[in-house]
């Protein structure tokens, strides 16, 4: 906060804008977006788990000791600027195990994909409620369930994936974004410390910078 009225012009001494933050939080003008980061959007955003609860309980009961966690696209469908038509879920884990989930997963009768790459999508990879791909996991700080994914994790995925299939294009990534972090408040140090750990903070905070 410090850093950014310097930017804009303004000084203030770090006691006074300490009080200044606590005043706006008190009086409920502010809200902490996480550790550095506020926000003027009181209601906290909620994750629709309905999509992934059926793939989660699958893993979980074949594998009950297996760190994993999964999200799908069509838990952001509202967020999209051209609302997609089919969608696909994202499973991390450790590496190790990834052979293991997808020979489960294929029993079960999803369309598994195995860590595949841009050219490989191209070649083979369809969109279907029943298509599943595997990666190998990174480590998150994780708040709450630690098999659905926060929103602050699947914004990062999105823009891995954005970048390593062409899952969507950039600009409806941008679009998204903005959708998320302009209508309801998401902890944004949580999402640049996950961003950092995929070595793509830099390109995330620009992003959000230049929409708030």
């Amino acid at each position: 906060m410090q850093k950014y009225l310097i930017r804009t012009g303004f000084s203030s001494k770090k006691e006074s804008l300490i009080k200044s933050l606590y005043r706006l939080k008190k009086d409920q003008i502010i809200y902490e977006a996480g550790k550095g980061w506020y926000s003027t959007i009181k209601g906290e955003f909620k994750l629709n788990t309905k999509p992934v609860e059926k793939i989660t309980h699958l893993i979980r009961k074949k594998f009950p000791l297996l760190e994993f966690s999964c999200w799908s696209t069509e838990q952001i469908k509202n967020y999209f600027h051209h609302l997609p038509s089919q969608f696909i879920t994202f499973v991390y884990t450790d590496k190790d195990f990834l052979q293991s989930l997808k020979d489960f997963l294929t029993e079960s009768g999803y369309i598994v994909y195995l860590n595949p790459r841009k050219r490989e999508v191209e070649k083979y990879v369809e969109l279907d409620k029943k298509a599943v791909i595997l990666r190998p996991s990174i480590s998150y700080r994780r708040r709450t369930n630690q098999y659905r994914a926060e929103m602050e994790k699947i914004l990062v995925d999105l823009c891995m994936e954005t970048q390593n299939i062409n899952l969507i294009d950039m600009e409806e990534y941008k679009k998204i974004v903005s959708n998320v972090v302009l209508n309801s408040r998401i902890n944004i140090a949580v999402m640049l410390d996950y961003a950092h750990n995929r070595k793509i903070k830099g390109r995330i905070q620009t992003i959000v910078m230049k929409i708030i």
